[in-house]
């Protein structure tokens, strides 16, 4: 979502950024802008908490894909200079994942694996093999939260005549009725059921909502709740498994959002809940 509507969502998570936060990512996002030559805009995603200090992320969207893919950035609130999280492996994919505890707010930190030293390479002209760190669990906690919970409205993507999803430049938003609908929200992520990958392959025109998947075939669906504000005017979407994530959608308009303030860990106790 845009830096500059944290408030929609503040508003409702009751957590958002101060004023150093928000100037600092601004300047840290312009920054990697330049060194990298980004075309697209850099997005806030959300905020990790740490023990002894937050981990803050944007992303930026790669829109001549055949699929807007993401690039994540993070850096830490005591120093606002955005790095790009580290791909992993299978094996720090299986780490990062039987992890439960809290971030400590290192990305340096490496104690999950004991206080042995790190290995050193047979050949003393390889580079030093890197150890599993905290900057890789968060690089995997990120995109799996993400990929759990980033949803965008019907109609906002589209598939164009070159079989390309596209944002789509002519969306006006849902409807009152619409807004407060699982039904008419969709995962932001290539398709995983076979009907949507069908569909997306198919011949011809493909409408809105048959090439992603919907939020109503979760397990267990009811990890989504939909709400409005006094006005009606507003519907806010969240996710109770990953406690943090919100996301909103302004009533017959083009504007919504959403961004992740938690911990970073799910919520294993959702079963109990529901």
């Amino acid at each position: 979502m845009e830096l500059q509507n944290i408030g929609r969502i503040s508003s409702v998570c009751a957590y958002g950024l101060n004023v150093e936060e928000t100037a600092g990512l601004e300047v840290a996002m312009l920054q990697r802008r330049r060194e990298e030559n980004l075309s697209g805009r850099l997005l806030f995603w959300g905020k990790v908490f740490g023990v002894t200090q937050d981990y803050l992320v944007v992303y930026s969207v790669d829109i001549q894909s055949d699929f807007p893919e993401k690039k994540y950035y993070y850096c830490t609130t005591s120093s606002y200079v955005l790095k790009a999280v580290p791909e992993l492996s299978s094996e720090y994919e299986e780490m990062a994942q039987s992890i439960t505890s809290r971030f400590t707010g290192d990305a340096s930190y490496m104690q999950y694996n004991g206080a042995e030293p790190e290995e050193e390479p047979d050949d003393p002209d390889m580079p030093p093999v890197e150890r599993f760190r905290e900057v890789h669990r968060l690089s995997y906690n990120v995109k799996q939260i993400d990929h759990d919970c980033a949803i965008v409205a019907k109609g906002a993507l589209v598939v164009d005549a070159t079989k390309r999803v596209i944002f789509n430049a002519y969306y006006t938003g849902l409807s009152y009725q619409s807004a407060t609908e699982a039904r008419s929200y969709y995962h932001y992520r290539r398709p995983e059921n076979p009907q949507a990958i069908a569909t997306l392959k198919k011949a011809g025109i493909i409408k809105s909502g048959e090439f992603l998947d919907s939020i109503t075939k979760d397990i267990p669906s009811e990890m989504w709740t939909i709400s409005q504000d006094n006005s009606g005017t507003m519907a806010y979407i969240r996710n109770l498994y990953w406690e943090g994530y919100y996301f909103y959608n302004v009533v017959g308009s083009n504007e919504y959002g959403g961004a992740y303030f938690g911990l970073g860990v799910p919520n294993y106790d959702i079963a109990f809940m529901l």
